[in-house]
């Protein structure tokens, strides 16, 4: 684990630095994916920073007023970089708004944008995990298998990593223009695929994670949320491929 580089004077965080730099990257991987899609490239980037912007801000505001009484006596704390302090489900949706409003008035069509979108996922995905290996957080469980690692003092289950590698094979699966899903036409299927396809990834890795809330018959609340994405993945892709009957799903020729 390597939280924080000492840079003279500077303590740089290096999980947020790595996810600045998988944004940054799978920002430059979405120009080949928007021009694929027909989308405006720069309408991408303004509905990331969009988005971010204001999911950062509605996620310390939601806390805000959740918790006012803790910023009553130190204001300061309002504009503290402190991720702790943060309403994560708030962000989001206040984050989903703000993108959906901007779309709508750029009439940048939704399952288009989502497909060309894709590949920054991805890369964020593989950033994620790259942070959590960085962090330390989202550790595995306690394993005398070779390849654990130390983590928290004892030999654990390198989950960080079987996620990034993970991550690296959804990004080749969806590299625009020559990936297999990257290279699909048909509106929405690229999109789908992808959620699908990491949900299913999360089913199968999430039983080595040990920071994971496990439900009823052992399984992992989060794995119950990827049964359930599947789900919805494989529905609309059904759904698409219906009214998409008799003309099959699109791919880019040579």
């Amino acid at each position: 684990m390597f939280p924080i580089v000492q840079i003279g004077p500077v303590a740089v965080q290096v999980p947020g630095l790595i996810l600045l730099g998988s944004l940054w990257l799978g920002l430059l991987l979405t120009e080949k994916s928007a021009k694929f899609h027909t989308i405006d490239s720069s309408h991408l980037y303004n509905l990331t920073l969009i988005t971010l912007v204001s999911g950062i801000i509605g996620a310390r505001v939601i806390y805000v007023l959740r918790y006012s009484g803790a910023f009553a006596g130190n204001p300061l704390s309002l504009i503290s970089l402190n991720p702790g302090l943060l309403d994560p489900a708030g962000g989001v949706a206040v984050g989903i708004i703000a993108a959906l409003i901007y779309g709508q008035r750029k009439h940048m069509p939704l399952f288009q944008t989502l497909d060309a979108l894709v590949p920054l996922f991805a890369v964020v995905y593989i950033g994620y995990a790259l942070a959590n290996t960085a962090s330390g957080n989202g550790f595995g469980n306690i394993t005398n298998a070779p390849w654990g690692i130390e983590t928290w003092g004892t030999k654990r289950h390198p989950v960080q990593i079987y996620n990034v590698i993970a991550g690296i094979i959804i990004l080749l699966l969806v590299w625009p223009n020559r990936g297999p899903l990257g290279s699909i036409r048909t509106a929405g299927v690229t999109f789908f695929a992808f959620m699908g396809i990491t949900a299913f990834s999360k089913v199968i890795l999430d039983a080595f994670l040990a920071t994971s809330q496990v439900s009823l018959f052992g399984v992992r609340d989060s794995q119950v949320i990827a049964w359930f994405l599947m789900a919805i993945s494989l529905a609309v892709i059904g759904w698409l491929f219906h009214n998409n009957r008799g003309k099959g799903l699109e791919t880019i020729s040579d």
